[in-house]
């Protein structure tokens, strides 16, 4: 029994007459009565009632309902096993090399293949990576709060899933004035100062301040520029906070340095975020950011 055969009785059962249906197969008409009588024969019973046209038999009609079952689960298949075989390029994954949840994140890959790319945060502009195919998955900070991010990501169809969040901590020198309270309140920051490490994510890093801090605490920004976030061991904030989140670790050692966990007695925190490009086509990107998301 021919799988072509079947399909040809399954265009016939549907088109009900011989000449249409080998049209529409591009066959002969008396080719497409051979097969179909053919078929008869194999199965041992009518299919087909010649003397009313093309219309089906009984049997022919319940054989229909089994065969379009078949083909179908037969083309799914073919189908679902042509995914799995094809090759897919390793994912792309960039890091800062700086992330100490990362180790954990990555065990989540369950054996997809991906490799890690090194790249400098002040290397690239956010999403440019992405964008153009250097990697596939980036991690990143929440940018919701950036309109202009927001709008750029729109805009290049990347989409974000959120992974962790990030604790933040208020960081300042042991001789500004705030430095030796027990906690900091939102209305303590008023007029203060924000050193802002990085020239390149100047905006973004000021629309994360406000985010964190506020909007209406009449807040000033100041670059005070490191080179790399071991850096943040040498910085000097004069009388300017700093808002530390992951690389608090190079500040911890520090006897000249205040660090606050919490904010009116809450903590601040960031989501951390991998983007990705929404239509790529490499179905491993989306796989490993669904095992990434549910990390947290």
């Amino acid at each position: 029994m021919r799988l072509e055969t079947l399909r040809e009785f399954v265009v016939l059962a549907k088109c009900r007459n011989f000449s249409a249906a080998a049209q529409e197969l591009h066959l002969s008409q008396p080719a497409m009565s051979v097969h179909i009588s053919n078929l008869e024969k194999e199965l041992g019973f009518k299919l087909v009632d010649r003397r009313r046209g093309a219309e089906l038999t009984p049997a022919g009609q319940r054989f229909l309902a089994g065969v379009q079952s078949a083909l179908a689960s037969y083309d799914d298949a073919i189908r679902d096993c042509g995914e799995l075989g094809r090759s897919y390029p390793p994912v792309l994954i960039k890091t800062t090399g700086n992330i100490p949840y990362l180790p954990a994140l990555l065990e989540r890959a369950d054996g997809i293949p991906f490799e890690l790319v090194e790249i400098s945060v002040d290397s690239l502009p956010l999403l440019f990576e992405l964008d153009k195919g250097i990697v596939d998955i980036s991690e990143c900070y929440d940018f919701s709060f950036s309109s202009a991010l927001s709008a750029d990501a729109e805009r290049r169809g990347i989409a974000t899933a959120r992974v962790t969040n990030d604790r933040v901590r208020i960081c300042l020198q042991k001789a500004h004035p705030l430095a030796s309270r027990d906690e900091l309140r939102r209305e303590d920051l008023r007029g203060c100062t924000v050193a802002i490490t990085s020239s390149k994510w100047y905006d973004f890093m000021v629309a994360q301040a406000l985010h964190l801090l506020g909007d209406d605490l009449g807040l000033t920004f100041r670059m005070v520029p490191v080179a790399s976030p071991l850096a943040l061991r040498y910085i000097e904030l004069g009388d300017a906070l700093a808002l530390c989140g992951i690389n608090t670790e190079a500040l911890t050692g520090r006897d000249d340095v205040a660090l606050f966990d919490t904010l009116d007695g809450a903590p601040l925190e960031l989501a951390q975020m991998v983007a990705y490009r929404a239509d790529d086509p490499n179905p491993n990107v989306h796989a490993l950011v669904e095992a990434f998301s549910s990390f947290c």
